[in-house]
């Protein structure tokens, strides 16, 4: 009976264990389960948004794209079909500005400018873009003064730019600051190691200051590929190529050296020239002789005097003379030409970053 009875129990603890194996599964793991496939879903919603193309942006590129390689003309229509498409935004206007600027309709492209300045819309680096717009529209046109305004104002927005920084150098160096030049041109170069323009500036820099060696080194290294199978970042890249802009570079020291010399040259003669002699009264003549100093006639004693015998009259005083102070001739000033506004030339209006 002991043994039937513990056959039984067995049986039945059997039973028990494969009821509850046949049940769901429950709790914790039910739970785990769940929160799994949720989150599988939202990483597929994820990577389903990340695959989709935001035509938007990639049509601003592509503009972009166009402008970076010389087709103003193209980009501008494309900006045109951008702001039907998906309507005017800032980013389309600074491009839109750039074009019109380097398609000579300087009115307009100012005008497009100013607009995306001190609005709620434009982002800090847009409203920097914009006052570098601006500096560039100045520049292109000789203006250098105003383009270092609206330069320094771009700089203060956006401080580590290397396109802002190495046109303010250059606009430093057509004015003919070359030591003024010299710190924003060698952080635009740093920061920008692959530009070639802002290098080029930098080799342009050394040749004006003169510092030869650095510069020929500076353009060796450009001339030579970066890494296998690579082109070089400025092929054939010399001095003789930067001459036309160290000739307008040097004539802007020149003139700004003379200036500083005549303006001192002028304060030393203002501070030791002598003062003037004072002017002497002048002495009246008179046409009528006193009847005391005259001799007498006939018709003044009605007697008659023989006029043979009578004194002759007496000779005036002579007029006292004035000594006039040396006057200042043309051959006592320095013999250098006139100091003339630098100016460049149309083809060096292209130097500057479009």
């Amino acid at each position: 009976m002991a043994t039937m009875a513990r056959a039984t129990l067995l049986a039945s603890s059997t039973l028990l264990l494969l009821a509850a194996c046949g049940t769901s599964p429950q709790g914790y793991g039910l739970m785990a389960e769940r929160n799994t496939a949720a989150q599988a879903q939202e990483q597929l919603q994820a990577a389903e948004q990340a695959t989709q193309v935001d035509t938007a942006q990639t049509y601003l590129d592509l503009i972009a794209q166009m402008q970076q390689a010389g087709q103003w003309y193209a980009s501008l229509a494309h900006t045109d079909a951008f702001d039907q498409e998906h309507g005017a935004r800032p980013e389309s206007q600074i491009l839109r500005a750039d074009a019109l600027r380097s398609t000579g309709q300087f009115a307009a492209a100012q005008l497009h400018y100013l607009s995306l300045l001190g609005t709620a819309n434009t982002s800090t680096r847009l409203q920097a873009r914009a006052r570098h717009g601006l500096g560039l529209l100045h520049a292109s046109q000789g203006q250098y003064t105003q383009a270092l305004e609206q330069l320094e104002q771009a700089r203060r927005l956006h401080p580590i730019d290397p396109n802002i920084l190495s046109d303010i150098a250059y606009a430093y160096m057509l004015n003919g600051y070359l030591e003024t030049a010299r710190i924003p041109v060698q952080q635009a170069a740093q920061l920008a190691p692959g530009n070639a323009r802002v290098q080029l500036n930098l080799a342009l820099y050394w040749l004006a200051a003169g510092e030869p060696a650095q510069a020929h080194r500076l353009l060796q290294r450009l001339a030579q590929p970066a890494a296998p199978n690579t082109p070089p970042l400025v092929p054939n890249a010399s001095a003789a190529m930067l001459q036309p802009q160290l000739a307008l570079i040097q004539k802007a020291v020149a003139d700004r050296l003379y200036a500083q010399s005549l303006a001192t040259s002028l304060r030393t003669r203002a501070q030791t020239a002598p003062a003037p002699a004072a002017s002497a009264p002048s002495v009246q003549s008179t046409s009528a002789t006193p009847a005391a100093a005259r001799p007498t006639t006939s018709e003044d004693t009605g007697t008659g005097t023989n006029p043979a015998t009578s004194a002759p009259p007496p000779a005036p005083p002579p007029a006292p003379t004035v000594e006039t102070p040396p006057s200042v001739t043309r051959s006592s000033m320095p013999s250098h030409p006139p100091a003339q506004a630098v100016r460049a030339d149309a083809d060096d209006s292209n130097h500057y970053r479009n």
